[in-house]
């Protein structure tokens, strides 16, 4: 068998086998992660702005459906129709509470 020499590094040279970012790399990425974190964020907000919006609309529309309903009487599944309805009207009053159209801020 034969061994192969290998001249040994010098020690001045730093040796750089770990996968840890250097610390001048750090910045850059705490800026990357802050930009996609504002953006999720913003996306999230967007999405819960649209929900009271949309919600805001169904409270004022949806008591529009009663007056068929209450026309027509209440019998067996129409009543479960009203009541789900209601329920519905509800949440959308909830959800949609803290919604002020454009122009009554």
């Amino acid at each position: 068998m034969r061994y192969m020499w290998v001249p040994a590094l010098p020690e001045s040279e730093p040796k750089h086998m770990s996968h840890v970012p250097r610390s001048s790399d750090l910045p850059v990425e705490r800026d990357s992660l802050r930009r996609a974190g504002r953006a999720v964020s913003d996306t999230v907000r967007t999405a819960l702005r649209n929900v009271q919006v949309a919600s805001f609309w169904a409270a004022i529309v949806l008591p529009a459906a009663y007056l068929p309903l209450l026309a027509g009487g209440l019998t067996g599944s129409e009543a479960l129709l009203f009541v789900a309805l209601v329920g519905v009207n509800a949440g959308a009053f909830v959800l949609g509470h803290g919604y002020h159209p454009v122009g009554e801020e």
